[in-house]
């Protein structure tokens, strides 16, 4: 467990506009990004519902959300706000030529979307900042990032363990519509910079990426009580902004 003095005090509670700034921040020029509040105002498009119709009204509201902030991201690529139903993978299914990756956490849903003539995979996650428990550490942090932890718990106020698992999400989500294949958090390592960047390797070669992609820096904040952290695919030759 963390000790007390390595418990990093949360900050006040953040605002959709400070997410947004931080999202944008950390997002590459060719990507669009979102954040709306989850607080039950937000109705699924036809084609969406059924994929949470029978989930606790909480769920069915971060769904919601989630979808509202993806229509949201849509428009300022310059795209038609449709219907964004999920496959049955449970990843989001984006309109043809569009790339994309939905997060949400408590209060908050975000979306970011490219062009897939630009962005081959593109990966957003959020969580709330409070720090994980000390078990899930090995499920988590390769052996060398244990030794990371036990020696900086924090990364700039960020909870070392918990960004780990949010850039790692974040990795995951924009890989696995590639090469549909799942992978471990033990299968990859992440250094994480105080920064704001951080790169992500693959510790075995068994995910089947292509020689055509190549995975890019990645980049987190910490706003207020939330991680947010970004990372895009981009198709080789091109690079990231």
């Amino acid at each position: 467990m963390y000790k007390a003095s390595e418990i990093p005090d949360m900050p006040n509670e953040t605002t959709i506009g400070e997410l947004l700034d931080n999202l944008q921040t950390i997002t590459p020029p060719p990507v669009a990004a979102s954040v709306v509040a989850v607080d039950g105002s937000h109705r699924p498009f036809a084609g969406e519902a059924e994929a949470v119709q029978h989930a606790i009204l909480s769920r069915q509201n971060e769904f919601s959300a989630g979808r509202a902030a993806a229509r949201g991201a849509l428009v300022q690529l310059g795209a038609q706000p449709v219907a964004i139903p999920r496959g049955e993978d449970r990843r989001p299914l984006w309109p043809d030529g569009i790339v994309g990756s939905i997060s949400h956490t408590k209060g908050y849903a975000a979306a970011a979307v490219g062009l897939e003539a630009e962005v081959a995979g593109l990966g957003l996650d959020i969580e709330d900042a409070t720090p994980l428990k000390s078990e899930l550490y090995r499920k988590i942090l390769t052996p060398e990032e244990q030794e990371l932890r036990q020696a900086t718990p924090l990364v700039g106020q960020a909870p070392r363990c918990k960004l780990t698992f949010v850039t790692k999400e974040a990795l995951f989500k924009s890989i696995y519509p590639i090469t549909r294949q799942f992978f471990g958090f033990q299968e990859a390592s992440v250094v994480l910079n105080s920064d704001g960047s951080w790169r992500a390797s693959f510790i075995h070669d068994r995910i089947g990426m292509s020689p055509d992609y190549r995975t890019h820096q990645g980049r987190w904040r910490m706003v207020g009580g939330v991680i947010v952290a970004t990372v895009c695919v981009v198709r080789d030759g091109q690079s990231s902004k």
